[in-house]
């Protein structure tokens, strides 16, 4: 990291920042190109975990490629100063890296997509089973995690 005094080097802070996050952008390779999709998420000790539909370009890619590279913006505004030479971005990220695979088990789908929710503002502890049977749950595995802050 270029900016070493704005480096998160504490996990527990990077934990934070994904755990008040609603959206993450999530990079996937599909051999030719690029792609990137914005999620809503969960981090559930050190896994990252999302919902899918069961088909589809993301879960085409995950299939052939389960590396992936991640990206959370929390809290963030620009300072505009007087002109533009003194405008500054005030802001804090996580960028990690892992291993996506499709989580199968029902009642461990189940509890994954609760927590989803609970982080989202319900209290749902259990979900009806045709909506975890249509829906496909995707874990993260980190490997490794930078945070960036300029607070």
């Amino acid at each position: 990291m270029r900016r070493t005094d704005r480096e998160i080097l504490d996990r527990r802070k990077m934990e934070v920042i994904l755990d008040t996050t609603p959206v993450m952008h999530l990079g996937l390779w599909d051999g030719k190109e690029v792609y990137v999709v914005p999620l809503n998420f969960v981090r559930i000790g050190a896994s990252l975990y999302f919902h899918s539909a069961l088909e589809g370009r993301k879960i085409d890619i995950l299939g052939s490629n389960p590396r992936v590279c991640f990206e959370v913006t929390g809290e963030h505004h620009i300072e505009r100063g007087s002109g533009g030479a003194d405008c500054t971005t005030r802001y804090e990220s996580v960028i990690g890296w892992g291993t996506a695979q499709v989580v199968g088990d029902f009642n461990e789908k189940n509890a994954i997509l609760c927590e989803l929710n609970k982080k989202f503002g319900s209290v749902a502890d259990k979900l009806p089973e045709h909506v975890v049977d249509k829906t496909a749950v995707i874990k993260i595995k980190i490997d490794e995690m930078t945070g960036k802050s300029n607070k």
